[in-house]
């Protein structure tokens, strides 16, 4: 009986070192309806990735969105556990917590932003940067609490922020990031 018994255990063992380790590689995907449908869609699909997965390239999950976002791109906070959706069509920042299942949309007002483009954020994931090609100017954010901080903008012609598209940071620039300091200077170097 104690030989049985040590044969099932190292039996078991062998079989759970020797199966390949599960483990879901999600992708979230914006999508649209075709132009000329009598109803506009839009929605987040999440779909399975990965390649060995039974379910490899399944839809998931379907997260409608409003119709007239015009949803433009997904961003991942550093440690992924947040993803936020910029919207060509609303002055609006839509975030996922993506430590919560079900997935919930929350809403970020960004009134300063129009045609919200593009976001980074900085590397303690305490501060967002959203790139405003509408309104020309770059909205600052809390990443813990999801609110605008501050809008960086210039009044000096030469140096105005015009159609920014794409933007990155580095240890340098989080010293203006923090909530703390927001009345201090922020620079923004924009490469043509």
């Amino acid at each position: 009986m104690l030989l049985l018994r040590f044969f099932l255990v190292t039996l078991g063992l062998l079989v759970l070192w020797a199966s390949p380790a599960s483990a879901e590689l999600l992708a979230l995907l914006n999508y649209e309806s075709k132009p000329g449908q009598p109803v506009r869609r839009e929605g987040i699909a999440i779909m399975e990735i990965d390649p060995e997965s039974a379910d490899f390239g399944k839809i998931l999950m379907d997260i409608p969105l409003p119709s007239d976002l015009v949803a433009h791109h997904i961003f991942f906070n550093r440690d992924k556990s947040k993803a936020y959706i910029t919207s060509l069509g609303k002055s609006v920042l839509l975030a996922i917590d993506l430590t919560r299942f079900p997935y919930r949309l929350r809403t970020i007002d960004v009134p300063d932003c129009q045609v919200n483009e593009d976001l980074v954020v900085s590397e303690d994931n305490k501060t967002w940067f959203l790139t405003c090609m509408g309104s020309s100017n770059v909205v600052m954010g809390d990443a813990q609490t999801d609110r605008p901080i501050k809008t960086i903008s210039s009044s000096d012609a030469a140096a105005f922020i015009l159609y920014p598209h794409g933007i990155a940071i580095t240890t340098a620039s989080i010293g203006c990031s923090s909530p703390a300091r927001s009345n201090r200077t922020c620079r923004i170097r924009v490469i043509r």
